[in-house]
């Protein structure tokens, strides 16, 4: 059971670095085409 709670902490925290990493350059690719187009 510890190791398993280690392994979904791990998850958890790679699953929200994803999701950081995948935010951040949206952010910046709508930033860039809106500077584009605008």
């Amino acid at each position: 059971p510890v190791a398993m709670s280690i392994v979904q902490g791990r998850l958890i925290g790679l699953a929200h670095f994803t999701v950081g990493y995948i935010l951040t350059y949206a952010a910046f690719l709508i930033a860039s085409t809106a500077s584009r187009f605008g």
